[in-house]
């Protein structure tokens, strides 16, 4: 029994998870998932309605809707922790100066540094979450929605055609109209417009089938019909008579370096070393370090007077996120550009984070308290 008690104390017989410790990691954690919960529908939310847009125009299929869904909400849970927290330990701290739990805890001789050891039970799990999250899962589902996006946009013109109307494909350089489709949802009566380079293809057929080569491009066969091909303006075209005849009317599309980029593994953006993939894995490590470098200054920034309200501090914490925000961007704009180096971005961001912590400190404490401990430091 006492080898067990003395499993549960630290040092000199205290506790290791002390009444103020569970009380604020409660507190504290039901803040954060009510925040986390809030962001996340309002970013997903949005999200969803760019996603559901693109399945009403037909490029995006139905049944990729909530898979879409669900790997996006993944990407923002990652992106909103650090934001998250930083509110949670304002809205904690600006409720306990409120309630004049502080100054209570302030008497018995709990400062600053004994605060941040009780938030230490859940930044610290947060910050290892947040480094998984950012780390792995994030790409991950960014490489899972990618090739959900690419398959689905591979198909779109298959899906998209309608009968009865006229359907650009390949960026406009295909129209194609089809009258009707019978029982085998084969199109009748059809005319396809297609464009390469000056010259212009007009053919007409009395019907047609869609079909998808094995390296993914997307054709309509058509048959028994005429070909017209020729330079618009110009009296020599070509008229011939086929049986069968394909059209290209789309294929597999390259995604963008920047899509390929959030989608790579973190382990080899460190291996390729260039500063663009060096700039995505900035982004990636500056969530953890967000939630480190915010849950240290939300304490002192949470400090207010009684008649300030408990939430004067918010908009200050907000104009600072923001700022924040934008810092990361343009550091990781110039990293790409080559300007500066990538430590050079990161010592210029949470480095600012840790002075501005410093100086709340020392402005919520008096400069006498600060020449005291310098005092105090020379002598030792």
């Amino acid at each position: 029994m006492k080898a067990g008690s003395d499993s549960r104390r630290g040092r000199a017989g205290r506790p290791l998870f002390a009444v103020i410790d569970r009380m604020m990691c409660q507190e504290l954690l039901k803040t954060l998932l009510s925040i986390l919960l809030v962001l996340v529908t309002i970013i997903v939310s949005r999200k969803f309605l760019g996603i559901l847009t693109k399945a009403i125009e037909g490029e995006v299929a139905t049944e990729t809707v909530f898979s879409l869904l669900g790997l996006k909400t993944l990407s923002a849970i990652a992106v909103l922790i650090p934001p998250s927290l930083f509110m949670a330990v304002l809205t904690l701290m600006g409720r306990m100066y409120r309630d004049h739990e502080i100054s209570v805890l302030a008497s018995a001789g709990i400062g600053a540094r004994r605060l941040y050891r009780a938030l230490a039970w859940t930044v610290i799990p947060l910050l290892l979450l947040s480094a998984y999250m950012a780390l792995e899962v994030m790409p991950w589902s960014e490489r899972q929605a990618q090739q959900l996006l690419m398959r689905d946009v591979e198909t779109h013109d298959i899906r998209g055609i309608k009968p009865g109307r006229f359907n650009e494909f390949s960026a406009g350089d295909v129209v194609l109209y089809a009258e009707t489709l019978d029982a085998s949802q084969d199109m009748l009566n059809i005319f396809v417009q297609s464009r390469q380079s000056d010259s212009t293809g007009v053919v007409i057929a009395e019907r047609g089938r869609l079909q998808r080569a094995d390296n993914g491009d997307n054709f309509v066969v058509l048959n028994n019909g005429r070909r017209y091909q020729g330079i618009p303006g110009q009296a020599d075209y070509v008229i011939s008579q086929f049986d069968e005849y394909a059209v290209r009317i789309g294929g597999p599309e390259e995604m963008s370096a920047t899509l390929r980029r959030e989608g790579t593994a973190s382990l080899e953006l460190l291996a390729a070393g260039t500063p663009k993939e060096l700039a995505e894995l900035q982004k990636r490590i500056g969530i953890p370090l967000g939630v480190v470098a915010l849950a240290l200054l939300a304490v002192p920034l949470a400090r207010v007077s009684p008649r300030q309200g408990p939430y004067a501090s918010v908009f200050s914490a907000f104009i600072i996120y923001i700022v924040y925000e934008n810092a990361q961007k343009i550091s990781q704009g110039l990293v790409m550009s080559e300007k500066i180096a990538p430590w050079v971005a990161y010592a210029a961001i949470y480095g600012l984070l840790l002075l501005m912590t410093l100086v709340l400190f020392a402005k919520n404490l008096g400069l006498r308290w600060v020449r005291y401990q310098l005092h105090i430091g020379r002598r030792t």
